[in-house]
């Protein structure tokens, strides 16, 4: 019956969703439906329990229903959750995030990690008079215009489709190597360079020691603004973020997913000179920026992490289980490897057939990966750890046997 109902389920997101889904990250197959979620787990309607690894795609540092961010939002609903005007909350959060971050000298909050992007660029553009963006091969930015151009296999800007030429003609995506960035930014005509300060996909791809320095360095030679995406490493790789870890200053920052507590919600902070520019020259708006349910989400989440304890938590656990799958990946015999950027897992099977069917390898165990990446939070347990580590070697045992098989 339960089964029955998961297929109904698709059956009816396949009508009015395109794809039957709402995000290209969750086009499961089979689909995945979940009703509930607390702590580092989560429950299925088919009536499977998960430890959940994407963890919110990686904005819940603290699980799932923290007590206190529950208590938070629960506190605020009674109180209203759109006032149409300003609010202490919104204060607040702008004072936590600037004493955690101190390149975020003022904040202007958005509605998403997306909307952050967008309008970082166009106070990038408005501030140096220039039009031209630079970014990194395989970053990622959200889906606006500016940033969704990435490399074709020749080493050619291609636009994303509905991207217009003349968008994409005014975005550079070079090489993450110095030599190609310094050319990229010779002709002093680059607003900014945008860039995830780990290195693409969250420290997939992690960027050579030393680089984000250098490239500080020639944003100033050029007067080239300095933008780091910190969506996903803000706050979670350290309570100030990767430029605290790296000791870089970018100039702009977009921030979302841990700052907003679990709930929807971004902000781009900066310089007090460019943030000036939305108090006049560039209108700002939206319904739901500095929303109080957000906000108030954020700000519980913010004075727990603040003191680092739980990123130190989710390090510690995640420093275990990588050397656990590492084991697991050399005793069944399976070539591929390991690694992690703070608390944050990657896995890569040398064998594209092996990797993609990693993921539902391990959900067939009980294991919930973001792709075959995995968000480790302050509240995963050693029971946790024992059983992921021992799906991890279920699943690449079953990975090992004809793909009909498993």
């Amino acid at each position: 019956m339960e089964r029955a109902r998961t297929e109904d389920l698709q059956a009816r997101a396949q009508k009015v969703l395109p794809g039957g889904n709402t995000h290209v990250a969750r086009a499961y197959s089979p689909a995945v439906y979940v009703i509930r979620a607390e702590g580092s787990r989560k429950w299925l309607v088919d009536g499977r329990e998960l430890i959940d690894y994407t963890m919110g795609h990686g904005a819940l540092l603290l699980g799932h229903a923290h007590p206190t961010v529950v208590q938070a939002v629960r506190d605020q609903v009674g109180r209203g959750t759109h006032y149409g005007a300003s609010h202490p909350l919104e204060i607040e959060w702008a004072e936590l995030i600037s004493g955690l971050v101190p390149s975020a000298e003022q904040l202007r909050f958005t509605q998403s990690g997306t909307e952050a992007a967008m309008l970082a660029l166009r106070v990038a553009r408005a501030a140096s008079g220039r039009d031209v963006i630079v970014k990194l091969h395989e970053h990622f930015h959200g889906w606006s215009d500016s940033v969704s151009v990435d490399l074709d296999a020749a080493g050619q800007p291609e636009p994303s489709p509905g991207v217009p030429e003349a968008v994409a003609s005014v975005t550079r995506v070079v090489r993450p190597d110095i030599e190609s960035i310094r050319a990229a930014l010779a002709g002093r005509d680059v607003a900014a360079l945008i860039l995830e300060p780990s290195g693409a996909h969250y420290g997939g791809i992690p960027l050579e020691d030393g680089l984000a320095l250098a490239i500080r360095a020639a944003c100033d030679e050029t007067g080239t603004l300095l933008i780091f995406d910190e969506v996903v490493t803000g706050f979670r790789v350290a309570p100030g973020g990767m430029q605290s870890t790296l000791g870089v200053r970018p100039d702009l920052t977009l921030f979302g997913k841990v700052m907003g507590g679990g709930l929807p919600g971004g902000a781009v902070g900066g310089r007090r000179d460019l943030m000036a520019l939305l108090a006049g020259r560039i209108m700002h708006a939206g319904t739901f920026n500095a929303n109080p349910l957000t906000a108030s989400a954020g700000i519980a989440t913010l004075r727990i992490v603040g003191d680092g304890a739980p990123q130190r938590a989710a390090d510690g656990y995640a420093r275990t289980l990588e050397a656990e799958w590492r084991a697991v990946l050399e005793a069944v015999g399976i070539p591929g490897k390991v690694w992690r950027l703070s608390s944050i897992l990657h896995v890569k099977l040398d064998d594209p057939e092996l990797h993609g069917r990693l993921s539902n390898a391990m959900r067939d165990q009980g294991v919930d990966l973001l792709r075959t990446s995995a968000f480790c939070s302050a509240v995963h347990s050693l029971q946790d750890l024992d059983e992921t580590a021992a799906a991890f070697r279920r699943a690449a045992v079953a990975l090992l046997q004809p793909a009909a098989a498993v």
